[in-house]
């Protein structure tokens, strides 16, 4: 299994939904001038939306590709004003450099209209209903244990 990182980010009332997604965006892509910064800006409104409806309440933004999977949720309600659960402490390394991918969690209802406003916007960010596992995740899991056969002369040339 992958390591996994979380941060789990102040949201409503404590800060607006467009403003939470910023937060998210400095977390991820904290240099201004990197293309992952600007690829994300460009969704700004659908993961907003996202946000505002508590999608990310119990199902995370996923970050993944190159380095540890990231997954980010939004603390809503009291616990957002007190603080209780929040870690937005930045990142050792941007998961936004590199080759990544990113999943975004919506309403059932929600999912038609954000996949096709994502894919006008973006290659690498998606969107999934609440509850159902990132693409990523399918893919690894439904793979057999490959078998690992060891030609043991090609391993032991020098």
């Amino acid at each position: 299994m992958a390591t996994v990182i979380t941060r789990s980010v102040a949201s409503t009332p404590e800060r607006t939904a467009a403003e939470t997604w910023n937060v998210i965006i400095s977390i991820l892509a904290p240099d201004p001038k990197t293309s992952g910064r600007a690829e994300l800006q460009k969704i700004a409104g659908v993961a907003a939306a996202s946000i505002a409806s508590e999608a990310t309440k119990d199902d995370g933004f996923v970050i993944y590709g190159s380095g540890p999977q990231v997954r980010i949720y939004c603390i809503f309600g009291d616990d957002a004003i007190t603080g209780d659960g929040v870690n937005e402490d930045s990142l050792v390394e941007a998961p936004t450099n590199g080759d990544w991918r990113m999943s975004m969690p919506c309403l059932a209802e929600d999912l038609d209209w954000t996949q096709r406003r994502l894919k006008s916007l973006s290659y690498r960010i998606t969107a999934r209903a609440v509850g159902e596992s990132v693409e990523y995740e399918k893919s690894v899991s439904s793979r057999a244990p490959a078998e690992i056969i060891l030609n043991r002369n090609e391993f032991l040339k020098p």
